[in-house]
Order: structure tokens, then C-alpha cells, then sequence
């Protein structure tokens, strides 16, 4: 019976010996945990081997002592490797050093029992046969040690079922297996440890293959193709895999969908896509990747279809598998970019690159063609979107863009340049202003938009003569000839030429040196008298004049109209209201405090300036009255907004200011607008008697004027008189101030103080 029971304990050490060898080769720190593990384990059968065979009670006692201690170590390892295995931290759930301490004590206590047997002792006995054995008769401090083996078999238990059960099914098997065969192993001991014969050391070799096959063997061998069939599984591209014979041996859950015989993908011809990919694979051992179009319910989808050989070590073919992938969305949404890139995202016409580009593409191409390029602008297009809502603004864009596609087979490129400038490349024989201005007036008004507020449309013209010329510098001449018309209603199309470009340079040289010009004091304020039918001084109007330091005097119709146009007029017009408090100031200080001066309001300040703010701040700043500084605003200003401008003005009057319209009748001037003013003085300009053709029809007009502006509390004062025969007529229509070249010019202030003051 010995031979038997140690032939099975030197296999029990074989076993273990092996699953040791196969450990050293893994290199984690799971492995040097198992290694200990291991090899304690051997030490266990080895002494369990000589407990079996030894004659001497000693020996046998030194065995059995060995084998005790061991066993302490073992589950001090199992438990470290327990909770390694379930991936928690040893170190940080236990106290390792009061645990470590516990081992060493009972250890040294079961070494000092082979002297004083205070845990067993050794009784001989006679089994099977009378072949002689030692059997342990157990004392109470043994049971400590053995609570000592429990607590620790306790231990690894808990970790390993409740990482079981905190697991999916998979996982949980590699720790169930461990637990279950610790469980054995425990009552096993319990019933054998005690006797002659621990049949339960054969469990230790049990447990070692258990904890080497599931922390090296199971997990890999397992998992990895669980874990690649719920990968491949849940990706977004086809897979299939065959052997060399073209059979299938694994197709995912994407490639099966592709492969639906109730729904196939077929090509052009016909061809399903699983047997396209088949008959691939048979006529050529060859390794490709290429895309192709494949049809589902009609609709097309571009697929990336990969074939990728397998060869083993020797190069010989043994098997392969495709990739499919469905780039259709991939290039949807490379061209909405690339479309996207090109093309205005409000209007959907080119952008201006695009526009460029395209552009000097077709020009190379047709060398002897005469083209035009074509820049359009709308008038007042920010006033648009002010007063009726960028809404409104944004709808005029993309209408006139649906007016240009609608003429698109006239023109060979156009786009959205920015904001409201549109860009067209065109043969010069398709050109005609007709075109352009019957179709703009029938599209917008079909939209309904002119409405509400006349939309002009500009035109300006490049001729290409000059194809060495930059696309972006044809545009920008095209501009320059729209640039000449800005303003004017009658003429809304031009022709670039050379003097628009002196003339555009003139202006960049006007607007560069106005910052220079307010900061050296190079606009002067000259003063034209307002008086009485005799003469008497009232007050006066302040214009502005440039005594430029190269240019000399620079009258105000030269640069005024091109600071108007691009916003600048308000820094000039900020300049001099603050230029003639500074004047009526140093009146004052001098005695004169009857006079004042009129001060023009442009009707693009109130868009960039706090209009009321301003002229509040002033009066504070220099300590004068607001009846010394009389505003003047055109009509023009008021149609614009008539809500808004109304509610200023009463601000305005009730702050002090006195409020005058000026240059009433040389605009839009109506009853309506008489009856809705409420201001201080009307301004009445002679141009309005010049233009008419029936004299005395308009003198009758201008008679009712006045009256009914008196009979409103709007005195009257009329600019531009230049006659004796005119100031008598006006007076006896009841005006009673005057201004204009009958009295005096514009002046210096110092020609105006040496004269009147």
C-alpha cells in the first residue's frame, strides 16, 4: 500500500513540479505569486512523501512539522494570489505585516512541538496489512493553528465568490473552478489530517494544475476567442473569415446583414456581394483592397473590400479573410465638407475662393473669349438689415442667389463674394442691363420683399483685357466702378475704367490721413453767418474745410461724400461738435453770450453714435448752454427711421437743444412729415425754388410752407440765398433769418469774430 500511496504523491510532485516549470516562463506579478504557490505546494507532498516512508519517529515528526508550516504559507499565498486573481489590491485590503507576524508565530510554534509535542504527537499504528504508519493524536493548541489554516482558507473563498458573482458568465467559471476545488481540498483535510494516511495532499496537486490551467491557460485559450467574436461582432465593418477551400469558418453580425439572402447588396450586374467575394477568392491568390459600389433596396453604398491571405511559417497559403467596409457615409460626408469648403453656406452659390478659382480656371482655358466679371452690390444693404431684421437681409441674399441660378445658363461662374456682393463671370455678347434689371425687379417682387424698402442693385463692370490679372483684382475694379455710383438711383451700372482707379486711390490717401488730419488739427471749422433781412448777426453754421499739408485746401465736397460712404463722417462730425463747443466757450468767457452755431448731423451718425450722449456730455464738459448749439438734421435721416429718429429728437428738445430740419424741400419732404415733426426751426433750402420749372407755382409752395411751419411754432431760416430779390420775397412770405451768399461766405473764425465780433 506504501508503494502505491507514494507512487501517487511522486506523481502529485511531478505534476507540480511541471506546472512550477511552465510558471517561470510567465513573466507578471500574478505568475511570482503562483511560483510560490507552487513550489510550497511541492514542499507539502515532498515531506508528506517522507512522513510515509520514514522509520524514525523524529524524521517523522520534522516532516509533519514542515508539512504544517507550509501549509500556513501556502494559504498566505493562496489568499495574496486570490485576491491578485480577481484584480484586487493585496496590499491595500490587508495588514500585511500583523498577518505575516501571526504565520511566524504559529510556524515557530509547530517547529518547537517536534521537542515538546505541545500541538500533537506521534502514535505508530499498523494498516493495511501491518505495514506501520505514524498517526497524529491532535492537543487543544492545535486547533489553534488549524483556525489559524481557516481563517486564511476563509479569505481566499470570500474574494474568489464574490469576484464570481460580480463577473459575467464567462469570467466567472476561471473562479468558481479555483473556489470549488479549495472547498474539496478543505474537507478532505478535514476528515484525513489527522490520520495515518492524508489522502487530501492529492488535492494539492489538484489545486496546482487548477490555479496554473485558469490564471494561464483558460484565460487565453478561452477569453481570446470569446472576446474577438464580441469585438468583431459589434463592429461597424464585415468580416469573414475561410479557410483554404473558401469554406466559411466565422462571419460577424455586420458581414451576415450584408450577406442576407432575403435582402442581398448586388452590383450593377446583379452579382450578390457574398458571391462577388467569393469568386474573388477563388480566381486569384492574390491580396488586394478596392472599393466598389453595391446596391440595397436601390440605394447605393461604396464599399472598401479588403482580401487579406494567411500564410504559415513556411509561406504556404492557408486560408484568408475579408474586410468590408461601408464608406458611403465616410464619403457623404467628404464631399458635404468639400461642398461645404466651395460653396456659401446662406446662399449655396460658390464662395469667393471658389469663386476665384473657378474663375481663373476658365479664363486660361478660353483665351480668345471677351468676358466681363461682375461685381453687384445692394444700397444701403446694412440699413436693411437694421430696420427690418437680418432675417429680412438674409432672405434678400438668398433670393437674388435663387435669381442668379434661375439665370445660370448665361453665365459661366458666379458666387457670394461677401456679405451683399455677388460675383459672375460671363461672355460679354449675354450681357445686357436689361437683363439684369427686369429679372431683379420680377424675382423680388414675385418674394414680396421690395415691399417694405426699395431694393437698389448696383452694377460694376470689368472688362477682361488684362488676363495676367488676378480674378481678386478684377473684382476689386469691378467694385471701384460701383464704388462711382454709390447713392445715385438713376444710375445703377458702371464700367471700370483707369480714372476710377486714381480715383479710388485719391480716396485710400483721403481716409488713410484723417486720423493724422484730427490729430494736427488740419480740419478747421469755418463759420457762415445766419442773420436778419439787415444783416443783423444771429448765429452761424458751422462747416468743415482740410488745409491739408500737401494738398492745400481741400473743399468739403471732395472728401465729405467719401467719409459718408464707408462711416468715417462720423469722426469728422464728432471732431467739429466738439471744435464749436470749444468756440462757443471762449464766447462766452468774452461776453458774447447771445450767439450760437449750428452743427450738422449726419444721417449715418445715429447708426454709429450715441447721438443723445454725446451732445449731453459736451454741454457738461465745456459748461455751456444747449440752446448755444443748435443740431441740424436732414430729412433724409428722419425718413429712414422715422419712429427712432422722432424719439431722439424729443430727447434731444428736452434736453435744451434747439432742433432744426435742414435742407426741408430738397428731398423727400411731404405734409405727412410736416405734420409728424416736432422741432424747433425748419431749414428751408433755395435749391427747392431752382429745380422747378414753374417759378411762381413753387414760390406759392414755399409761401403755404412757411406759413403753415409758423403756424406749428417752426420758424423758418432759408440757406442759399444769393439775391437782394430774393431776400425780399422771402421775407415778405414771413421768413425772418437768413443764410447764404448774400450776407456772407463761409469763413475762418478768426475772419468771422474780426467782422461781426
Amino acid at each position: 500500500m506504501k508503494i502505491l500511496l507514494g507512487a501517487i504523491l511522486i506523481l502529485a510532485l511531478i505534476v507540480i513540479g511541471f506546472c512550477l516549470y511552465k510558471t517561470y516562463k510567465e513573466q507578471n506579478n500574478l505568475a511570482r505569486t503562483v511560483k510560490y504557490v507552487l513550489f510550497i505546494g511541492f514542499i507539502i507532498v515532498f515531506f508528506n512523501v517522507v512522513s510515509l516512508y520514514t522509520t524514525s519517529k523524529f524524521v517523522c515528526h520534522f516532516a509533519y512539522s514542515m508539512y504544517f508550516m507550509a501549509s500556513d504559507w501556502l494559504l498566505y499565498h493562496l489568499f495574496k494570489f486570490s485576491m491578485e486573481y480577481v484584480g484586487l489590491d493585496f496590499r491595500q485590503y490587508v495588514k500585511r505585516g500583523y498577518m505575516i507576524a501571526l504565520l511566524v508565530a504559529d510556524s515557530l510554534s509547530i517547529i518547537i512541538n517536534s521537542f515538546t509535542e505541545h500541538l500533537y504527537e506521534l502514535k505508530e499504528v499498523n494498516l493495511f496489512g501491518g505495514e506501520s504508519f505514524y498517526e497524529l493524536s491532535v492537543k487543544p493548541f492545535f486547533y489553534l493553528h488549524y483556525a489559524i489554516v481557516l481563517m486564511l482558507v476563509v479569505f481566499c473563498l470570500i474574494s474568489l465568490f464574490y469576484r464570481a458573482f460580480k463577473s459575467p458568465r464567462f469570467y466567472r467559471n476561471k473562479y468558481l473552478l479555483i473556489a470549488i476545488v479549495m472547498i474539496a481540498l478543505v474537507i478532505m483535510n478535514v476528515f484525513s489530517v489527522t490520520s495515518a494516511v492524508d489522502v487530501s495532499v492529492i488535492g494539492y496537486a489538484v489545486e496546482a494544475v487548477c490555479i496554473y490551467y485558469c490564471a494561464f491557460v483558460y484565460t487565453p485559450q478561452k477569453l481570446l476567442p470569446e472576446t474577438m467574436y464580441r469585438v468583431t461582432d459589434n463592429m461597424k465593418i464585415g468580416v469573414l473569415l475561410l479557410d483554404i477551400d473558401g469554406n466559411k469558418l466565422f462571419c460577424n453580425k455586420f458581414a451576415t446583414k450584408m450577406f442576407d439572402a432575403n435582402e442581398p447588396m448586388i452590383d450593377k450586374k446583379g452579382e450578390t456581394l457574398e458571391k462577388w467575394c467569393m469568386d474573388k477568392y477563388g480566381d486569384s491568390k492574390i491580396e488586394f483592397v478596392e472599393d466598389r459600389s453595391f446596391y440595397l433596396n436601390g440605394k447605393e453604398h461604396v464599399l472598401k473590400i479588403q482580401l487579406q491571405r494567411m500564410l504559415d511559417e513556411n509561406n504556404i497559403h492557408q486560408g484568408g479573410y475579408f474586410v468590408i467596409q461601408d464608406r458611403t457615409k465616410e464619403i457623404e460626408n467628404a464631399k458635404r465638407e468639400q461642398y461645404l469648403a466651395s460653396h456659401d453656406t446662406l446662399t449655396g452659390v460658390y464662395n469667393k475662393e471658389q469663386f476665384i478659382s473657378k474663375s481663373e480656371k476658365y479664363i486660361k482655358r478660353h483665351p480668345d473669349e471677351d468676358l466681363y466679371i461682375i461685381c453687384t452690390d445692394f444700397k444701403d444693404f446694412k440699413m436693411i438689415n437694421d430696420l427690418l431684421g437680418t432675417k429680412v437681409g438674409d432672405m434678400v441674399l438668398i433670393n437674388y442667389a435663387g435669381m442668379l441660378d434661375e439665370m445660370a445658363e448665361k453665365f459661366e461662374v458666379y458666387g457670394r463674394l461677401g456679405n451683399d456682393i455677388f460675383g459672375i463671370l460671363m461672355k460679354k455678347e449675354y450681357f445686357s442691363e436689361e437683363l439684369f434689371e427686369n429679372k431683379a425687379e420680377k424675382y423680388f417682387a414675385e418674394t414680396g420683399i421690395e415691399t417694405s424698402f426699395p431694393i437698389v442693385k448696383y452694377l460694376g463692370i470689368y472688362e477682361i483685357t488684362d488676363r495676367e490679372v488676378p480674378v481678386s483684382v478684377m473684382c476689386d475694379r469691378a467694385r471701384m466702378a460701383i464704388a462711382s455710383i454709390k447713392g445715385d438711383y438713376t444710375n445703377t451700372v458702371a464700367f471700370y475704367d483707369r480714372t476710377m482707379r486714381s480715383n479710388v486711390k485719391y480716396e485710400q490717401e483721403l481716409i488713410s490721413g484723417l486720423s493724422r488730419a484730427i490729430e494736427n488739427e488740419e480740419l478747421k471749422m469755418y463759420l457762415q453767418p445766419q442773420t436778419t433781412k439787415d444783416g443783423k448777426l444771429l448765429g452761424a453754421e458751422a462747416l468743415v474745410r482740410w488745409e491739408h499739408p500737401e494738398q492745400g485746401f481741400i473743399m468739403p465736397g471732395k472728401f465729405i461724400p467719401v467719409f459718408e460712404k464707408n462711416g468715417l463722417i462720423a469722426e469728422v462730425d464728432k471732431y467739429m461738435w466738439e471744435t464749436a463747443c470749444k468756440q462757443i466757450k471762449k464766447w462766452n468767457e468774452n461776453g458774447h453770450e447771445d450767439l450760437y452755431i449750428s452743427v450738422n448731423i449726419s444721417p449715418r451718425d445715429f447708426y454709429f453714435l450715441d447721438i443723445y450722449q454725446i451732445f449731453t456730455d459736451l454741454i457738461k464738459k465745456y459748461d455751456i448752454s444747449p440752446k448755444s448749439l443748435k443740431l441740424e438734421i436732414t430729412e433724409t435721416a428722419i425718413v429712414m427711421d422715422v419712429k427712432r429718429q422722432m424719439e431722439l429728437i424729443g430727447k434731444l428738445r428736452d434736453a435744451g437743444f434747439i432742433v432744426e430740419i435742414d435742407d426741408f424741400g430738397s428731398g423727400y419732404s411731404s405734409l405727412n412729415m410736416l405734420k409728424d415733426l416736432y422741432v424747433d426751426i425748419l431749414k428751408i433750402d433755395m435749391v427747392f425754388l431752382r429745380k422747378s420749372n414753374d417759378e411762381e407755382r413753387s414760390k406759392k409752395i414755399l409761401q403755404m410752407i412757411i406759413t403753415l411751419a409758423k403756424q406749428l411754432g417752426m420758424p423758418a431760416i432759408t440757406e442759399g440765398v444769393e439775391t437782394v430779390e430774393q431776400v425780399e420775397f422771402l421775407s415778405e412770405m414771413g421768413c425772418e433769418m437768413f443764410q447764404g451768399y448774400y450776407f456772407a461766405k463761409p469763413m475762418s473764425v478768426l475772419d468771422f469774430e474780426k467782422q461781426y465780433l
